[in-house]
């Protein structure tokens, strides 16, 4: 299960995470709904994110030493505040598309969806 982040505090603190994470230098490449390769400037190399909402409190995880080391469980990586600040500041990622981190449930209800529409629903002929 991906830990709740906050990243508000890592805002109001200024912290070397926040501050390192400046999404007009970072590349940001989209993977899948909750899914991101994110290359810091500074970095040495992208590193896999997720990230989503769950009722509204923003959850994920990156495989970077920064959030595996962290002293704090709530604690958000650089990699993670570089996504949360994309979004916020309505950023683009690598294929010109907005930086949105999506809810868990409204990922589930479009899946649902998509897989109605497109199975062709069964008919029933009433006589």
């Amino acid at each position: 299960m991906p830990d709740v982040l906050d990243f508000r505090a890592e805002a109001e603190a200024s912290s070397t995470s926040w501050e390192r994470a400046d999404p007009d230098r970072a590349l940001i490449e989209r993977r899948a709904w909750n899914e991101w390769a994110v290359l810091l400037p500074d970095g040495e190399g992208a590193h896999v994110c997720r990230l989503e909402r769950d009722h509204r409190a923003y959850v994920g995880e990156c495989d970077c030493w920064g959030f595996r080391d962290r002293d704090d469980p709530e604690s958000p990586c650089a990699h993670l505040c570089a996504l949360r600040r994309a979004e916020f500041g309505d950023h683009k990622d690598v294929y010109g598309n907005r930086v949105r981190v999506l809810d868990a449930d409204e990922e589930r209800a479009q899946t649902s969806v998509e897989r109605v529409r497109a199975d062709g629903g069964r008919r029933r002929w009433s006589r």
